[in-house]
């Protein structure tokens, strides 16, 4: 009877220990688990068959880093998509099938005004827009990418409202659950360039025409009747003269103004003494001036040989020749014609002023785009091209200096050049 007690003591003690043993295991075991569940590194657990838990701790050893291993791919893929969509200029937005937002860019975030807290909310609450909801609900109604351009009001400042060009492009996502991407670009800029090409198409088209046609007209005049009558025929000549040179002058202007904007034309911007440009500049339009009757004055200031700007001779020369050429063919007989220099440390300042026609406040901002004319009519008879302050522009642009307007209609005109001064230490940069 003593030696079963003593059997069965032992026994259980075994029992105890092993199940204690159990126990601890299962402990370290469950902390790896959550461990594992939470994202943090787990350790090995040291354990060995003879325990009940034994198989299942080796199993989890065996398991746990080809999961963490896994878990740190993934993790390391998302943070790089992350960073790619991050990074990109181009908005991206993922919905889902009720049309909520999974997820927003930094561009998007930025372009239609949403942030992180967004996330869960219902597009047609976050993006006030029609065309873009219709876009939306394109891509998630087909199995097909969706493609196409929406227009997008925003408000830059309390009174302005501007618009944007959004180019879309919609991809579904497989489900189940289904939903969507989203790519919006911001193609306003191309937009507007391209208007601008085909503006510049059609009035160009425009301008080579007129001339063409009157050239046309009066050889056709003189070949069927005039060219022998004396009393026309040289009119005639003089007027396809004319209308050559106008032709000649528009293809020099537009040629120019190519070799300006594609970099081809080279210009050696040096030490440039300004005082005797603006003089000679001024002396070669005083003829033209005084037929007009105009009062053509010159105030050079505390401009002396000493005040030089950076710039090459001859694009100064066509700057000042075409405003100058300007005022003077849009102010009426007996006005006045005023180029005046003020400096400062780091810049001269040209002001070429007038008492001529002016020009409307809403048009100032496009006097400097090519072909743009204030009054077509009264510019194509005094025989502008259209393209001289376009030239400025770009040639004062090539000088990193500064070109403004300021102007009222009837009150004359003030174009002001600011050049930036030549200094010794240019010479050697």
């Amino acid at each position: 009877m003593v030696l079963v007690c003593v059997v069965l003591a032992i026994a259980l003690a075994i029992v105890t220990f092993i199940l204690l043993r159990s126990r601890r295991t299962l402990a370290k075991l469950e902390r790896g688990v959550a461990a594992l569940g939470n994202g943090r590194p787990t350790r090995p657990i040291a354990t060995s068959y003879s325990c009940l838990a034994g198989p299942l701790a080796h199993l989890f050893n065996i398991v746990a880093p080809k999961l963490e291993a896994r878990i740190a791919l993934q993790e390391q893929d998302r943070q790089q998509l992350r960073a790619v969509l991050g990074g990109m200029s181009e908005g991206v937005i993922a919905i889902d099938a009720r049309r909520r937002l999974l997820f927003a860019n930094a561009s998007a975030n930025q372009l239609f005004g949403i942030d992180a807290d967004s996330v869960g909310r219902l597009i047609p609450e976050l993006i006030r827009s029609t065309q873009v909801q219709g876009a939306v609900e394109a891509t998630l109604s087909s199995p097909n990418p969706y493609q196409g351009e929406v227009t997008l009001a925003t408000r830059e400042s309390v009174l302005r409202i501007h618009s944007r060009i959004l180019a879309v492009y919609g991809t579904p996502l497989p489900g189940p659950p289904p939903g969507a991407v989203l790519v919006f670009h911001d193609v306003t800029e191309l937009r507007r360039l391209e208007r601008m090409r085909q503006d510049f198409v059609a009035n160009a088209s425009h301008e080579l025409k007129t001339p063409l046609a009157s050239i046309k007209a009066y050889t056709e005049t003189l070949l069927d009747w005039a060219l022998k009558d004396e009393t026309v025929n040289v009119r005639f000549l003089e007027r396809i003269d004319e209308q050559a040179e106008r032709l000649n002058q528009l293809i020099l202007d537009m040629l120019s103004l190519a070799r300006l904007e594609t970099g081809q034309e080279v210009f050696e911007h040096g030490p440039l003494p300004l005082a005797p440009v603006i003089v000679a500049c001024l002396n070669s339009h005083r003829d033209r001036a005084d037929a007009k009757g105009l009062q053509l004055s010159l105030e050079l200031g505390e401009l002396d040989e000493q005040s030089e700007v950076k710039a090459d001779e001859e694009a100064i020369r066509q700057i000042l020749d075409n405003l100058v050429d300007n005022a003077i063919k849009y102010t009426h007989e007996g006005g006045s014609v005023r180029v005046s220099c003020r400096q400062t440390d780091d810049a001269i300042a040209v002001e070429v002023a007038d008492s001529g026609i002016g020009i409307p406040r809403d048009e100032l901002a496009r006097v400097f785009e090519r072909f743009y004319r204030v009054d077509k009519a009264r510019s194509r008879e005094l025989g502008g091209t259209g393209l001289g302050l376009s030239i400025v522009k770009h040639l004062v642009q090539s000088i990193d200096g500064q070109v403004t307007v300021v102007s009222r209609l009837g009150a004359g005109s003030c174009f002001t050049v600011r050049l930036p001064r030549f200094r010794p230490l240019d010479a050697r940069i």
